[in-house]
């Protein structure tokens, strides 16, 4: 079973019940993590297959993106990439539309990351490349690697229409994929597409700490009451 998490932002009590008593659960966490080390991850792979894609959170903090993108855990992150789990491909895009990069339906800015630095004042630039934030903003280039491969589900970050704050350019996207969901997190509300999706393929946004499995049920609903 293929379960698929909305952005926990460094909680994960709630997900224990649903993947210590099962078998086989591969659970996919839809962005902003949020972490300060890898500690957790280490912790839930011992009761499922672990995989993810960031959010806009989790280039916040160095902690934060080095719990992901420092350690072993950065092989699990399906961002620009199709994987096979548990029988379905898979494909991820990580990261928020911002508009110093790319916000559609306008024309982007910068192509690419190299693109980007080749612009970017020295001073700006971390690392050597492109800076902290915009580790987790989308280029065109991510878009454009996932169109040439096909997937059954899509996983983002950002939400696709017709979400009030969703992107055309990702239905595009799951539409050039042939993939016939799309689960994404980012937006807490748990945004009920069942009566307005006009799409070929379904829609789920999991929300705050919820849970949904891999027919678009929601096992659990979490409210942001931050």
């Amino acid at each position: 079973m293929i379960l698929f998490a909305g952005d926990p932002h460094g909680c994960y009590d709630h997900l224990y019940p649903f993947v210590q008593h099962q078998e086989k659960i591969a659970l996919v966490i839809l962005g902003d993590l949020q972490l300060t080390t890898a500690a957790e991850l280490d912790h839930l792979a011992q009761y499922c297959d672990l995989w993810f894609i960031h959010g806009n959170h989790d280039s916040k903090t160095v902690a934060a993106f080095e719990s992901l993108w420092g350690t072993e855990w950065k092989s699990r992150n399906l961002h620009g990439r199709v994987v096979e789990i548990q029988g379905k491909q898979i494909a991820g895009l990580g990261g928020v539309f911002r508009g110093q990069i790319w916000m559609p339906p306008n024309k982007p800015l910068f192509f690419d990351p190299i693109h980007y630095c080749q612009y970017c004042p020295p001073e700006k630039l971390w690392r050597g490349g492109i800076p902290l934030r915009h580790r987790t903003s989308i280029f065109p280039s991510d878009i454009e690697v996932l169109q040439r491969q096909s997937a059954d589900i899509l996983v983002s970050h950002e939400a696709p229409l017709p979400h009030p704050t969703g992107f055309q350019v990702l239905n595009e996207l799951a539409g050039a994929m042939g993939v016939k969901q799309v689960y994404h997190g980012h937006h807490h509300e748990n945004f009920d597409y069942s009566s307005i999706n006009k799409n070929t393929f379904q829609i789920v946004n999991v929300g705050f700490r919820s849970l949904a499995n891999e027919k678009g049920e929601y096992l659990l609903k979490g409210i942001d009451d931050r």
